[in-house]
């Protein structure tokens, strides 16, 4: 054999080696790793608060006393008839005796300053000496005395009132005041003034 066919042996030998048929070997991987990952809070929250609150407060101080009864004052206005029935402290007598108190009223500072009654003279209200007004009560429905002084205007007899204050003065009452009247006033105003 010669040594050219020694080498083409050789090579056949190593090739058929090294030749493995049908053995595949095929590492694949197709892996698909898809995430969606979405931080998004997703809510649908409907918080309605409605909230209503209304009040109505009423602090309104027109500085105008106006009682009731006791020793609550209430305003005399300009025709002086008093909108409360008025007591007869003494039913004995045949005139209506009063008790009542009239002062300035000022608004502001919630004070009253006392007027002093007047004084019956010569057939007139006149202020006592010393002082700068007073009041008067008038009560009489135009017979009871003989006295006119004492006698209520057309107007409080019309307005069903049975006392009306006169105030007499020698000049111009306080500043920023206006006058309020103070009285016992009727337990039974239905029977002693049923026009009131």
């Amino acid at each position: 054999m010669t040594k050219h066919a020694i080498f083409l042996l050789t090579l056949a030998i190593v090739g058929c080696g090294d030749s493995k048929s049908g053995d595949t070997d095929t590492d694949a991987g197709t892996g698909t790793d898809t995430g969606t990952a979405t931080d998004n809070p997703t809510g649908t929250g409907s918080e309605t608060g409605t909230g209503s609150e209304t009040g109505t407060e009423s602090d309104t101080d027109t500085g105008a006393p106006t009682g009731t009864g006791g020793d609550q004052p209430v305003q005399v206005d300009a025709s002086g008839c008093l909108p409360q029935c008025v007591e007869d402290v003494d039913a004995q007598t045949p005139t209506i005796e009063t008790d009542c108190t009239v002062c300035d009223y000022d608004p502001v500072q919630h004070t009253c300053a006392s007027i002093v009654k007047c004084e019956s003279v010569m057939g007139a209200w006149t202020i006592p000496a010393g002082q700068e007004a007073c009041f008067a009560v008038h009560w009489d429905s135009g017979t009871d005395t003989p006295s006119e002084i004492d006698n209520l205007s057309q107007t409080c007899l019309d307005a069903g009132s049975n006392a009306q204050i006169e105030i007499v003065r020698n000049g111009e009452a306080p500043a920023g005041t206006f006058p309020a009247a103070i009285c016992s006033w009727s337990p039974s105003p239905a029977t002693d003034c049923p026009d009131l």
